[in-house]
């Protein structure tokens, strides 16, 4: 009789410290790794922002095939974003503005125009305007959205067709400057060229793309235009 209780208490104890047993030593027991830690993921912030999976690429460090240019383009290899390098022009008094044309291309469903500016500190400007250039129902059009500092400096015709959209942002780093089609009436047209246009100072003009407005905490690359 004491022999059967004595195992019968043993017996007890052992399941009682199965139970309580490290869980960790218990997967590994079973062949189960342990679950790592989980690190919380980077916030993008203006200085390194990140790009939305998806993304479609307008222009990014080499003009689209086919494109026609206007104006002074100067490709700065020195101030890159996205590793690719900026195009900008020599600062001066008053607008300057450089262009291009390309064959059309179709806005994609549900997404914005991000393009990625970069104010020079030493010398920022006192407005910047991009303006596209789009197909509708078989006519051609353009129609502008421009920044501005503290003062009123852009000049505009009563025909020309501009759509403020708020002050400037901080010289020093990148900022990307998000624009939605639809403020815009260009859900249904096709985009056939940009201007780049700055008002004093000087800019560098990075990434432009099409973007899902929602941005994701990614490290994939856009993808390319026509692909």
């Amino acid at each position: 009789m004491r022999r059967h209780f004595f195992f019968t208490v043993l017996t007890l104890i052992l399941i009682t410290f199965s139970h309580t047993a490290n869980p960790e030593d218990k997967a590994i027991e079973a062949g189960v790794a342990p679950a790592e830690p989980v690190e919380e993921s980077a916030v993008a912030t203006e200085e390194n922002p990140q790009e939305s999976p998806g993304g479609i690429v307008i222009l990014d460090g080499v003009l689209p095939e086919g494109a026609v240019t206007q104006g002074k383009w100067d490709w700065d290899a020195s101030l890159r974003y996205n590793e690719a390098k900026s195009h900008t022009e020599p600062p001066a008094n008053g607008v300057t503005e450089h262009s291009y044309r390309m064959p059309a291309l179709d806005i994609p469903g549900n997404v914005n125009v991000e393009q990625y500016i970069y104010l020079d500190p030493g010398d920022p400007p006192e407005g910047i305007l991009l303006r596209f250039r789009f197909e509708s129902d078989g006519k051609e059009g353009e129609i502008g959205v421009y920044r501005e500092g503290e003062q009123e400096v852009f000049i505009f015709n009563d025909d020309e067709a501009v759509i403020y959209d708020g002050t400037l942002p901080e010289p020093g780093n990148w900022s990307k400057w998000e624009i939605d089609p639809d403020d815009l009436g260009l859900r249904n047209a096709k985009i056939t060229g940009f201007s780049f246009a700055v008002y004093g100072g000087r800019v560098n003009w990075g990434l432009l793309q099409f973007a899902p407005p929602k941005k994701y905490k990614d490290n994939s690359q856009p993808e390319a235009a026509g692909n």
